[in-house]
């Protein structure tokens, strides 16, 4: 499927707001870890891959996702995460993993459940991508299991779920409308579906 000017532009916003989002999120985790430990912060994990499903619903396109989310974590580097170049790495694989999601139903269907799941993929990827760097070894076994739950119930939450309802807001102020998001519905019937619930 070939892109669109339009729908180049709004990646590279949805992007590069979500990079800024991404940088104070990555600033609030340091005080939070310290209040509630590492592994209590991990809730906070969501967020941080919410570029994909936002983007990918309303492009409908392959490779929104990926590109989005890689997109959003090299703004957050560029902007001076403290995360460093671990940021980037760990956007592509968050990206990968919400990519996948899209992919398995071959970029026709994008219900908040897709959503949902593209979250908990990203967290995936991310685990991934914390293994690779950091060997088996870093983690117990206990560890492991129990940071991995955690982001992917943040990545549901957070990611997924929360990209749903912001995607929902932006389709009632009417600056969706010439993207694939509202032309599927008008084409289907259900223009006002994605107001009401998926």
């Amino acid at each position: 499927m070939k892109w669109k000017m339009k729908e180049i532009v709004l990646t590279v916003i949805l992007a590069v707001a979500c990079g800024v989002i991404y940088l104070g999120w990555s600033t609030l985790w340091i005080p939070i870890s310290a209040l509630v430990g590492p592994m209590g912060a991990h809730f906070m994990f969501g967020i941080w891959v919410i570029a994909s499903p936002i983007t990918a619903c309303i492009i409908r396109k392959p490779g929104a996702a990926f590109i989005s989310e890689t997109a959003a974590a090299a703004v957050e580097l560029l902007t001076g995460s403290h995360f460093g170049l671990s940021a980037l790495m760990v956007g592509v694989f968050q990206g990968i993993g919400a990519e996948i999601a899209f992919a398995l139903f071959r970029y026709k269907r994008y219900h908040v459940s897709v959503l949902m799941l593209s979250g908990a993929l990203a967290a995936c990827g991310s685990m991934a991508y914390n293994l690779l760097a950091n060997g088996f070894s870093y983690y117990t076994a206990e560890v492991l299991v129990s940071t991995l739950v955690i982001q992917v119930i943040s990545g549901i939450l957070l990611g997924g779920l929360l990209a749903k309802v912001v995607v929902g807001s932006l389709v009632k102020t009417g600056v969706l409308d010439q993207y694939e998001i509202m032309k599927e519905r008008r084409k289907q019937g259900h223009a006002d579906e994605y107001v009401s619930g998926l």
